[in-house]
Order: structure tokens, then sequence, then C-alpha cells
């Protein structure tokens, strides 16, 4: 009897320790997408701005960046020319559920 009670708790304990392992590499993961993203969207900062539409792959993550012109308008409606968008959505995980991180910014670069 002792040793199912013992044999029960220590399944218990395999049981909670593999939940923890993949808790840990999914956090591990996350991180690693989270500087991807800002590894990405800092190279796409520097230099000159042009229209930019590009995938990269790596360890699993698909990596879709885009620079593209954009019109912002201030409080009178007048179009303010010269910023640009920055995008890079991270794609990753299994067909089932699958995985969606975007990041974005919006800078200035006078084109004179």
């Amino acid at each position: 009897m002792a040793v199912g009670i013992f044999a029960f708790a220590a399944m218990g304990l395999m049981i909670a320790l593999g939940s923890t392992l993949d808790g840990a590499q999914e956090t591990q993961r996350e991180a690693s997408v989270r500087d991807g993203l800002a590894n990405r969207l800092a190279s796409l900062s520097v230099g000159p701005l042009r229209p930019l539409s590009s995938d990269d792959h790596e360890a699993g993550v698909k990596y879709h960046m885009e620079v593209q012109r954009e019109e912002v308008t201030n409080a009178t409606k007048t179009i303010l020319r010269g910023f640009w968008r920055l995008r890079v959505r991270a794609d990753w995980g299994p067909q089932n559920s699958p995985q969606t991180w975007e990041v974005s910014h919006l800078i200035y670069r006078n084109d004179a």
C-alpha cells in the first residue's frame, strides 16, 4: 500500500516537473521572439528609408518586415509628410494554435 502511494506521489511530481519545464521553454521562446522583433525594428530604423516588404526565418519563427510611407494629419487636417511606418510581425507555433505578435513604430525623416 505504501509503495502504491509513493508511486502515485512520484508520478504526480514528474507531471508537475514536466509542466514546469514546458512553461520555462515557452517563456524562453517568447523572450527570443521579443528580442527578434526588437532587433529587426531597430535595424529598420537605421539609415535611409525606402518602401520595403520582406520575410525572414529564424529558429522556427517567420518574421515579416514592412516599411511604408504614412500620411499623418494634424488637428487642422493638414497632411504632414515625411512619416514612415515601420512594422515587424512574428508568426510561430503549431498549426492548431499559431502565435502572432506585431510591433510598429512611426518615425519622421525629412525628405529634403
